[in-house]
């Protein structure tokens, strides 16, 4: 009878230690996050005076070709992407973008702001050093409620898929779509509206972390708390029948 008491509890604490290291999470806001970098799309707002030098009234945010190499606050690269043939647009809250971002916030649009024909619903970060977070404020172009999505992935293998939805409506009112991840392996993001979509999408300041998501092992979670709960239920009641 003793064999099965020492097989069943570590075989019980390895399940619980492998659901605590398992952490690939939803954040709902830039505190959550944890970030200590980020990527300013203030870097792309490039201005294009249509050939007139100092009259600003025929002047507008000229879109650039996909794929675009950025650069983060800490000088890491990363590449922006939406397909063969896209554009990104950088715009500026309460200036040449009128959302639902902080008035002054640099804006990546998935587009060009002249040519409806080639708005995108969905591009792709892709980052040179791998983080364990990423997140940013995200909305749809067009007035209505939306959803929107946000994979992650380390190389070939998706380590999840999370969403959220939104309005547009107020000022400052887009929702914070974010993920932290239980190590360093996040390579890409992708966003993508999957609803209210056609008309392309916005994001403020892409906003990444380094610090891997820790469960917190002092506290079982549920099902490790089930695990062991059922593992020493079953060495209790050998005992007994022993007995």
């Amino acid at each position: 009878m003793r064999r099965f008491t020492l097989v069943a509890v570590p075989t019980v604490l390895f399940f619980m230690a492998g659901l605590a290291q398992a952490a690939t999470i939803q954040v709902g806001s830039a505190a959550g996050l944890g970030a200590n970098d980020s990527f300013d799309w203030g870097q792309i707002h490039v201005i294009d005076d249509n050939g007139t030098p100092g009259d600003t009234t025929d002047d507008f945010a000229a879109a650039q070709n996909s794929p675009l190499a950025v650069v983060s606050s800490l000088a890491r690269s990363g590449s922006l992407s939406d397909g063969t043939g896209g554009q990104f647009t950088g715009l500026i809250q309460g200036t040449d973008f009128f959302g639902n971002f902080a008035s002054g916030d640099a804006v990546l649009f998935t587009g060009d702001v002249l040519d409806a024909d080639l708005f995108s619903d969905t591009f792709t970060m892709t980052f040179v050093t791998p983080v364990a977070g990423v997140g940013t404020q995200i909305q749809s172009n067009l007035l209505g409620i939306f959803t929107a999505s946000l994979e992650v992935f380390g190389g070939a293998t998706s380590l999840g898929v999370f969403d959220v939805g939104g309005d547009f409506s107020d000022s400052n009112s887009a929702p914070f779509l974010g993920v932290r991840s239980g190590a360093a392996n996040i390579d890409r993001a992708v966003f993508t509206l999957i609803s209210n979509a056609g008309a392309g999408l916005a994001i403020n300041s892409l906003l990444t972390t380094d610090t891997p998501f820790v469960v917190d092992a002092t506290v079982p979670e549920p099902a490790s708390l089930f695990l062991l709960t059922t593992g020493l239920a079953g060495v209790a009641i050998r005992r007994r029948r022993r007995r």
